[in-house]
C-alpha cells in the first residue's frame, strides 16, 4: 500500500545522498586513468575495481579498471574491445551510458556515467521494500533500460538488484561487464557459469544455448519481486534456488497484484511465453493489464516422475551447490578462478504406465530398487538445500575456511550417494542398466578424486596464496564437469516398465 509503514516511497535526494559510499583511494590505486583523475573507490566486481573519477571539465564518471590477470589475456582484450564498441551504442534514460574506454591501455579501463544513488539491493536491505507506485516506476525503468540494451543487439545476462542504481530521477541499469552480442563469445571463459543464481533464467541454468533477451526479462521479474518483498522469487540455498528456477513456480507472496502480475509473466519458464521488454514498457506506459495484453496461459507441463526427476537433477544440484559459492569467491580480488559448469541436459519424461498402484507390492524387488534410486537422488538434492551462501570476501582466511568446508561437505555427500549407486549397479535388473550406473559411478568417483586433490592443496596452504586457491578452484571445476556428465547420464538409464510402475508405491519417490 502506498506510504505504508516499512515501505520505501520514491527515492529522494536526501535519502540517496546518505546511502552513497565512496571510499578513499588506497596505496597502489592509480591517481589518474585516461583523462579522469580518480577521487575514491566505488566498489569491486568480478572484472575489476570501480573508481569515482572526474574530467578536467568537472564531469564525474564511474571508472572500471580491469584486473591484471584479465588484462594480460589477449583474447580478453579483443572481446572487451568488441563489447565496449557495442555497449557505446546503448542509449536511454534508464541506463548508465558508456562514456569512454581504452581496451589497449595497461590495464584496460571503461568509463560510464556516474549515477549518484544507491543500488536497489542496498536501498531495500537498509530501508525496506518499495511501495507500490515506486515498484511500478521501477518496472517501467527496467523495461525501458532492457529495451535500449536489446535494441543495441546486446543481452545483459546479469540483471539483478545490485546492478540497478536508484538516482533521484529514476532507476539506471549498470554493469555491462558481461553484456554481450548474441552469438559472440562472452568476456568470461568457456564453461563458466554466467549470471547470479537467484536471477538466472531456466535456459541459463540448464545451459541450452546462449541466453537471449528473454533471459533478461526473466531476471527483471525476479528483481521486481526483490524490490517488493526484500527477497527473490525462488528462495535461498543456491543449488536449491537453481532447482526451483527449473521446476517450481515463483513465490510472489507479499507483492501487490499489479506488480505481481508483471513479475509472473516475466518469470514464465518458457522464454517464448515471456513478453519482450518493449511490450512491457508499452503496457506500463499505458497502464494496461498484463493478463489481457501480455499474459499467455501457462502450458501444461507433463508431470515428470520423481524417480527420474530427482536422479537426473541431483548431480546438477550437487555441482551447483558447492560450485556457486566457490565461483563467486573466485571472482573477487586476487583469488580468481573459473566458475562451475552447469549440466547441459535435464531429465527425460518416463514412459507412462497403466498399472494400478494398488496391484503393486511395495515390498517387491522392483519397489525397493526404485526407492533406493529416489533416496540416492534426494540425498544429493538435500546438499543443495544446505549449501553455503556465496563467499563475498577476498580474505584468504575466510576463503580457505569456506573452501575446505564446502569441499568436505560435498565429498561426504558424494561418498554416501556412491554407496547407493554401487548397490543400484550391482542389483541392476538388466545389463544395460548395470552399465549405465557403472558410468555414473565412474564420473562420481572422478569428481570425488578431484575434490580430494583440491582439498589437499588448499589445506596445505596456510596462509592461503592466490596460486593455491586457483589450483583448488581448478580441481573443484574439474569435479563439476564430472558431475555435469553424471547429470546427463542418469536420465539416459531406462528401467524396465515394471520398475517404472513400482515407483508409484516407493516411499522415497513420492512428492
Amino acid at each position: 500500500m502506498p506510504g505504508a509503514p516499512g515501505r520505501t516511497t520514491g527515492a529522494v535526494p536526501g535519502t540517496i545522498t546518505r546511502l552513497i559510499h565512496v571510499q578513499r583511494l588506497q596505496p597502489g590505486d592509480p591517481e589518474v586513468v585516461g583523462r579522469y583523475r580518480l577521487q575514491g573507490r566505488l566498489g569491486e566486481g568480478g572484472m575489476g575495481r570501480v573508481y569515482l573519477g572526474r574530467t578536467p571539465e568537472g564531469q564525474q564518471a564511474a571508472i572500471k579498471v580491469i584486473r591484471d590477470d584479465l588484462a594480460g589475456d589477449t583474447g580478453f582484450r579483443q572481446r572487451f574491445r568488441r563489447e565496449v564498441s557495442a555497449a557505446v551504442s546503448v542509449a536511454g534514460l534508464f541506463t548508465a551510458r558508456v562514456l569512454d574506454a581504452d581496451p589497449d591501455a595497461d590495464p584496460p579501463w571503461l568509463a560510464t556515467q556516474y549515477v549518484a544513488g544507491p543500488s536497489l539491493r542496498e536501498l531495500v536491505l537498509r530501508q525496506g521494500p518499495l511501495d507500490e507506485p515506486s515498484q511500478l516506476r521501477l518496472a517501467l525503468g527496467l523495461a525501458e533500460a532492457l529495451s535500449a540494451i536489446h535494441a543495441a543487439g546486446l543481452v545483459h545476462r546479469d540483471l539483478k538488484p545490485a546492478n540497478v542504481l536508484l538516482a533521484a530521477d529514476g532507476a539506471r541499469v549498470i554493469d555491462f561487464g558481461i553484456a554481450h552480442a548474441p552469438g559472440a563469445a562472452a568476456l568470461t571463459g568457456t564453461g563458466e557459469m554466467i549470471g547470479t543464481p537467484e536471477y538466472m533464467s531456466p535456459e541459463q541454468v540448464n545451459g541450452h544455448g546462449a541466453p537471449g533477451p528473454a533471459s533478461d526479462v526473466f531476471a527483471m521479474g525476479g528483481t521486481l519481486c526483490f524490490a517488493a518483498t526484500g527477497r527473490g522469487p525462488f528462495g535461498t540455498g543456491h543449488a536449491a534456488v537453481l532447482y526451483r528456477v527449473l521446476e517450481a513456480e515463483p513465490d510472489l507472496r507479499g507483492m501487490p497484484p499489479s506488480t505481481a502480475e508483471i513479475a509472473r509473466v516475466c518469470l514464465a519458464k518458457d522464454p517464448a511465453r515471456r513478453p519482450t521488454a518493449p511490450q512491457l514498457a508499452a503496457w506500463l506506459r499505458a497502464g494496461g493489464a498484463p493478463t489481457r495484453t501480455l499474459g499467455v496461459p501457462p502450458p501444461t507441463r507433463p508431470r515428470r516422475h520423481r524417480a527420474v526427476l530427482v536422479a537426473g537433477l541431483a548431480a546438477g544440484a550437487l555441482l551447483l551447490g558447492g560450485g556457486t559459492a566457490l565461483g563467486v569467491a573466485a571472482a573477487n580480488g586476487a583469488f580468481a578462478g573459473p566458475g562451475p559448469t552447469p549440466p547441459t541436459t535435464g531429465p527425460t519424461t518416463p514412459p507412462a504406465t497403466s498399472t494400478p498402484a494398488s496391484t503393486i507390492d511395495p515390498n517387491s524387488a522392483e519397489a525397493r530398487y526404485v526407492d533406493r534410486l529416489c533416496a540416492a537422488g534426494a540425498l544429493l538434492v538435500t546438499l543443495g538445500d544446505t549449501s553455503a551462501a556465496p563467499v563475498d570476501s577476498t580474505d584468504p582466511v575466510v576463503l580457505r575456511q569456506e573452501y575446505l568446508a564446502t569441499t568436505s561437505r560435498t565429498i561426504g555427500t558424494l561418498d554416501a550417494a556412491l554407496a547407493d549407486y554401487r548397490v543400484l549397479r550391482d542389483d541392476a535388473p538388466t545389463p544395460e542398466v548395470e552399465a549405465g550406473f557403472a558410468s555414473v559411478i565412474e564420473e562420481f568417483t572422478a569428481a570425488r578424486d578431484a575434490l580430494d586433490e583440491g582439498r589437499a592443496i588448499v589445506e596445505a596452504a596456510d596462509p592461503l596464496t592466490p596460486e593455491a586457491y586457483g589450483e583448488g578452484v581448478d580441481r573443484f571445476t574439474d569435479s563439476t564437469r564430472n558431475l555435469a556428465l553424471a547429470a546427463q547420464l542418469v536420465p539416459q538409464i531406462t528401467l524396465p516398465s515394471s520398475y517404472t510402475a513400482a515407483s508409484a508405491v516407493a516411499p522415497s519417490c513420492q512428492d
